[in-house]
C-alpha cells in the first residue's frame, strides 16, 4: 500500500509545481510543462512491460528496481542545476507509474477473500489518494524552501520505501505462474506509446499539421498495428489482447482512458484558476501553499466514494457504480466555469471531481478481476493505468491547445481558455456514462466475487 501511494505522490509532483519550475529554472510555460508531461509519457510507455513483470517470478527484483530508480530520479530533479537534468530526473520518476500495477498484482496473490476485493480497490485508488496527501506538503514546501526541497523530501520518502520492499516484500509467486518475457513486443509497444504521445503533447508547439507531428503520428499507428500482429502470435504476449473481446474489460479500459483526462488535468484547471490574481475577474487569489490545503480533500472523497461505489455496485451492479462516477465526474471541471473568484465553489470542484474519480477507478478493479486469471491480472490492470496515463497525456495536451488558443495579451489564461478546457476534461467524463451502459447491471455477487480471487497455491502449501 506504502508503494503504490508514493507512486502516486512523486507523479503527481508535477501538477502543482509546474509554474515553480518556470520561475526556479527561467524557461518558459511550454517548457517547463515538459516536468508534469514526460512523467506521464514514460510511465505510460513503461507501465505494460513492468506490470507483465510483476505477474512473474521476476516481481521482486523488480520491485527493487523501479524503486530504486524512482528515488534516483527524485534526487536528480532536486540537485540537478540545469533544466535537462531535471527533466531526465522527472523521466525517471514516471516508473513510478507502474507501481500500482504492480502491488495489485501482488495483492491478488497475497490477500485472499473479500479483503482482497477491498484492497484491489484501494489500489487502485493510490493516485487521487496519493495526490491527495502529497499536495499540501509539496506546495507547502516548495512555497517556503524553494523546488529541491520538495524533491529532496519525496527522494527520501522513496528511499524508505526501496528499504521496506527489500525487507517485507515476499519472493515467492505461484508455482504455476510463467516467468517468459515479451521483450520484442515490449520494445515495440514502448516505441509506438512514445511516438504517439510525443506527437500529442508537441502538436501545439510544432503544429498540428507539420512534418514532425504527422510522421510520428505515422510511426505510430504503423508500430501499434505490428505490435497488435506481434502479440495475436506469440504464446506468452506482454498484453493478452483477446480479454479486449471482453465486455467487462473493454469497458474497463475505455472507461479508464476517458476518466484519466479528468483526473490528470482537472487538478491542473484548479491551480491555474486559484493561483490566479482576483484582478482576473475568474482567479481565487491563493498562494501555493493555499492551493495544496484546497486539494486535501481529494484523499478524503476519492476514499469514501470509493467505498460507497462498492455498496452500490453490491445492491444495483457495476453499471450504476460507474455511471454515477462519470455524472459526479462530470460536474467538478463544470463547477469551475462558475467560480468567479469563490473559494467555496473552488472547493466543491474539487470534491465533485474527487468524488467522481473515487467511484470510477474503485469499481473499475472487480471488472477487470472477476474477468482474468490470477496470471493476467497485473497485466491486464497496468494496460488500465497504462490508458489512465494516455488520457491524461491527450488532456494535458489538449488542455495547453485550448487554454493557448484563447490566450490574454500576454500569453496569460483567460476564462474563456479555461472554460473550453473545463468543458472538454466535464465531455470524457460523460463519455465514460455512455461507455458504462455496456457493462452488465446485475449485482455483485458475493460468492462469484471470492471465487474470482481466489488465490493459486504457493510452493509448500498445504
Amino acid at each position: 500500500m506504502c508503494t503504490a501511494l508514493v507512486s502516486a505522490a512523486v507523479v503527481t509532483l508535477g501538477a502543482p509545481l509546474v509554474p515553480q519550475v518556470q520561475e526556479t529554472f527561467g524557461v518558459g510555460a511550454e517548457a517547463s510543462q515538459w516536468s508534469y508531461t514526460i512523467t506521464l509519457l514514460v510511465g505510460a510507455t513503461l507501465t505494460p512491460l513492468l506490470g507483465r513483470l510483476a505477474d512473474g517470478r521476476r516481481r521482486r527484483p523488480a520491485m527493487l528496481v523501479v524503486c530504486a530508480l524512482v528515488t534516483l530520479g527524485c534526487a536528480i530533479s532536486a540537485f540537478g542545476t540545469h533544466f535537462g537534468i531535471f527533466l531526465a530526473g522527472r523521466a525517471l520518476q514516471g516508473i513510478a507509474v507502474a507501481l500500482v500495477a504492480m502491488t495489485i498484482a501482488c495483492a491478488r496473490d497475497l490477500v485472499t477473500g473479500a479483503a482482497a476485493v477491498r484492497l484491489v480497490a484501494l489500489l487502485s485508488i493510490t493516485t487521487a489518494l496519493g495526490a491527495g496527501a502529497a499536495y499540501p506538503v509539496t506546495t507547502f514546501t516548495a512555497d517556503h524552501f524553494g523546488l529541491r526541497a520538495a524533491y529532496g523530501g519525496a527522494a527520501v520518502l522513496a528511499l524508505l520505501v526501496t528499504l521496506a520492499v527489500a525487507a517485507g516484500l515476499p519472493g515467492t509467486v505461484p508455482v504455476n505462474r510463467g516467468s517468459q518475457l515479451d521483450v520484442r513486443g515490449a520494445v515495440v509497444l514502448i516505441a509506438a506509446t512514445a511516438s504517439a504521445l510525443l506527437a500529442i503533447s508537441q502538436g501545439n508547439s510544432w503544429g498540428w499539421s507539420s512534418a514532425n507531428v504527422l510522421v510520428l503520428g505515422a510511426l505510430a499507428l504503423v508500430l501499434l498495428l505490428l505490435w497488435v500482429r506481434l502479440e495475436l502470435r506469440v504464446a506468452h504476449p506482454l498484453v493478452e489482447l483477446r480479454l479486449f473481446a471482453r465486455r467487462n474489460v473493454l469497458a474497463a479500459h475505455l472507461t479508464g482512458l476517458l476518466m484519466g483526462v479528468s483526473l490528470y488535468n482537472t487538478p491542473v484547471l484548479i491551480t491555474r484558476i486559484g493561483l490566479a490574481p482576483t484582478s482576473t475577474q475568474f482567479g481565487v487569489g491563493l498562494t501555493l501553499s493555499a492551493i495544496g490545503v484546497v486539494m486535501i480533500p481529494i484523499a478524503i472523497c476519492n476514499y469514501l466514494s470509493s467505498r460507497a461505489a462498492t455498496a452500490v455496485a453490491r445492491v444495483w451492479g457495476r453499471r450504476v457504480a460507474l455511471a454515477s462516477g462519470g455524472v459526479v465526474g462530470a460536474l467538478g471541471p463544470l463547477m469551475l466555469i462558475k467560480v468567479d473568484g469563490r473559494l467555496s465553489l473552488l472547493v466543491l470542484a474539487v470534491v465533485l471531481t474527487s468524488c467522481g474519480a473515487g467511484a470510477t477507478f474503485g469499481t473499475l478493479p472487480g471488472l477487470v478481476v472477476d474477468t482474468v486469471e490470477p496470471g493476467e491480472t497485473g497485466s491486464a490492470t497496468s494496460v488500465n493505468i497504462l490508458l489512465r496515463a494516455v488520457g491524461g497525456a491527450v488532456g494535458s495536451a489538449v488542455t495547453a491547445a485550448l487554454i493557448g488558443a484563447a490566450a490574454g495579451p500576454a500569453g496569460e489564461a483567460t476564462m474563456t481558455g479555461l472554460t473550453w478546457a473545463a468543458v472538454a476534461c466535464a465531455a470524457t467524463c460523460v463519455a465514460s456514462v455512455v461507455v458504462s451502459c455496456s457493462v452488465p447491471s446485475r449485482r455483485v455477487r458475493s460468492d462469484r466475487r471470492l471465487a474470482a480471487l481466489e488465490p493459486v497455491p504457493l510452493p509448500g502449501a498445504d
